[in-house]
């Protein structure tokens, strides 16, 4: 039971609830359950939702509002993001190997150092989203437009290049912050 006795709802953007819980804290432990449990979140009304971090793999997102949600490090692996509106969202550092992401409505969204490794992305909106580069950023609209998956590209390779590289700073920087007590 939740520390507070709260109840977590998920409505669809017509206001029917989808899932609700009052065995978890938040709002993204609500989702993450629903995920867990396989419930369907097609037209789930998230928008502005804080699902930082949260594993959202293989979830059903069909049509969702995820509009202004902060999905940074969230797992979206796999996840059906087809048609969802994610405008003005934050998806920096998320995963989206394999997921469903056609037709989606990415506009104005943070995707600087997102994983898309063998994402479907025919017809997904990308205009004015920020990439990590310039290169992955027409590769991705590139493949929207041209209907294929980002696989196999330059892209997918730069863009792990990049993480690679960030971890070790991380690295690097947590080893000498740890000399320096």
């Amino acid at each position: 039971m939740s520390l507070f006795g709260k109840t977590y709802e998920i409505k669809d953007t017509d206001g029917k609830t989808l899932f609700k819980s009052n065995k978890v804290d938040s709002l993204k432990e609500c989702v993450e359950l629903a995920v867990k449990n396989d419930v369907k979140l097609q037209k789930a009304n998230l928008s502005g939702a804080d699902l930082s971090g949260a594993d959202l793999e293989r979830a059903d997102f069909f049509e969702a509002n995820l509009k202004g949600a902060n999905l940074l490090l969230a797992n979206l692996t796999k996840a059906n993001l087809k048609d969802a509106n994610i405008e003005w969202s934050i998806l920096r550092m998320a995963n989206l190997t394999e997921a469903n992401i056609e037709g989606a409505n990415f506009c104005k969204t943070l995707l600087k150092k997102t994983t898309l490794n063998n994402a479907k992305m025919a017809g997904t909106n990308f205009s004015d989203a920020k990439f990590s580069s310039d290169k992955i950023k027409q590769d991705c609209i590139r493949k929207s437009q041209e209907g294929k998956n980002l696989a196999d590209s330059k892209a997918k390779k730069e863009a792990h290049d990049e993480l690679v590289k960030d971890a070790q700073d991380m690295i690097k920087a947590a080893m000498m912050s740890g000399n320096s007590r």
